[in-house]
């Protein structure tokens, strides 16, 4: 299946089937200095679970959409700020008189660190310490990674909030940063999720499904529970 991306000057993004709450995205895709198979990942899973994606097709190094706006990024976060409003609105949830959101909305974030940050089978989670997203969400997705990923190794070393904490910008969706992006309320969920080299290149497929699995059951258990 060929993804029928949107391609702007900084990012190109799929607005995904139009009733998953989900967005993922690779901010550092791009090469120099990209965290590689990122993008497959995002790709991977646009195709599995017909969620949302976007994936930068310049380089941080100029310009880097996973920071607040300054005078030099400033044209590539509107540029990406705008994909988010405009997936938000194809999903119908969004109060935009009030900037809120409906409806819980799961952000995931990729990125890539190396081996030797926590070992080959790691992952960090940045939330802000707990300000990107619900401390009731933090705790799910907590609980779901440490269950799932272990499946892959025993060794599966799961860390939040220590090293790489997200950058402050991933708050933003939810409270806003200046007059002009005021976030999109409490419902707004967001994880910056570092990968090892080892689980993004030898574990690309198994990685991929465990995200997938993940963002069905918060569709299931945040979006449309069970009454």
């Amino acid at each position: 299946m060929t993804i029928p991306y949107i391609e702007q000057t900084f990012i190109k993004y799929h607005m995904g089937k139009g009733y998953i709450c989900a967005l993922v995205d690779a901010l550092h895709a791009a090469p120099p200095a990209a965290d590689k198979y990122t993008d497959k990942i995002v790709e991977k899973l646009i195709k599995e679970i017909g969620c949302a994606g976007i994936i930068s097709t310049v380089s941080r190094l100029y310009c880097d959409l996973n920071r607040a706006p300054t005078r030099e990024n400033q044209a590539g976060i509107t540029e990406y700020r705008k994909a988010i409003h405009d997936i938000l609105d194809y999903l119908q949830i969004v109060d935009f008189a009030k900037h809120t959101l409906q409806t819980p909305f799961l952000h995931l974030s990729f990125h890539g660190m190396k081996d030797a940050n926590y070992g080959p089978f790691a992952i960090e989670i940045g939330t802000q310490r707990g300000k990107s997203c619900s401390r009731e969400v933090r705790k799910w997705f907590e609980k779901k990674l440490k269950s799932t990923f272990s499946n892959i190794s025993p060794e599966m070393n799961i860390v939040f909030d220590r090293k790489f904490k997200g950058n402050e910008s991933i708050v933003s969706h939810r409270f806003g940063d200046t007059d002009h992006y005021s976030g999109y309320g409490a419902n707004f969920h967001t994880f910056q999720i570092e990968l090892s080299r080892t689980l993004r290149v030898k574990y690309l497929k198994e990685t991929v499904k465990i995200f997938a699995g993940i963002i069905a059951e918060f569709q299931d258990t945040f979006v449309h529970p069970a009454s």
